[in-house]
């Protein structure tokens, strides 16, 4: 059957496309989600996700992160977070191409970069606090990191937890590049964001980490539970 079956080509598809493929679906039962990204809007179906030109949906990646605040408004909060999935899910997971060296790497800090768009021009305008419904902004980080440190490059057989001075320069380089901008989204006045990069930052195992949760710990710690801000700052939150 898959013999019959063509690959997706997101790489192919304009940048208004693209977003209407993640945000424009009928929302459907979490245990559905997996699969509903090799579907097309058209009902055709796909074998895998192999895009001809990987810096072309990373570009894309880039607008649609930085003008997060203008386009998820044109759909439901429920349409929004079930495309934050199809983006960062187990299936299509592509995260994996901020971590791919043959896209240029200042596109990919680019791409990170502008993750905080998503933070500051959307979700800290939310009125609801972060819940099921709304759990791909907070696992949003937790599921790049987990591709940084277990999948790709690098790769540390046996471990979750990274350590940073086995890093490449590239690799180091990327990892600063998420710091900074979770530092960012902490920075923002908004609960929703900082739960979301304390999260982050609970699984990032930057050598800065330590120090910057814990001053968050003494100035704007109230709000959130002790243990779990200890566990943040010490990299073993859940």
């Amino acid at each position: 059957m898959n013999d019959e079956l063509k690959d997706l080509d997101l790489s192919s598809l304009s940048f208004e496309q693209f977003v209407e493929y993640f945000f424009a679906r009928k929302v459907v039962p979490d245990n559905e989600q997996f699969d509903l990204f090799m579907i097309g809007l058209d009902g055709e179906r796909f074998d895998e996700n192999v895009p001809v030109s990987r810096s072309t949906v990373v570009k894309h990646m880039i607008v649609l992160f930085s003008n997060f605040g203008q386009i998820a408004t044109k759909y439901t909060i429920e349409q929004v977070d079930q495309g934050v999935w199809g983006i960062l899910g187990a299936n299509l997971r592509l995260y994996e191409l901020i971590f791919d060296s043959s896209v240029p790497l200042e596109s990919r800090l680019a791409c990170i970069r502008s993750m905080y768009n998503v933070y500051a021009d959307f979700v800290s305008h939310l009125q609801s606090e972060l819940g099921p419904d709304l759990s791909g902004f907070f696992m949003w980080w937790d599921l790049i990191l987990h591709g940084f440190w277990n999948s790709g490059q690098p790769h540390f057989p046996g471990t979750y937890r990274g350590d940073a001075s086995k890093l490449d320069s590239e690799s180091r380089q990327i990892l600063d590049v998420m710091f900074e901008t979770l530092q960012r989204m902490l920075l923002l006045p908004d609960r929703n964001s900082q739960k979301s990069a304390l999260h982050g930052l609970g699984h990032l195992h930057h050598p800065d980490v330590h120090g910057e949760v814990q001053q968050f710990i003494d100035t704007h710690g109230e709000g959130f539970t002790l243990k779990w801000l200890e566990q943040c700052r010490d990299g073993v939150c859940q």
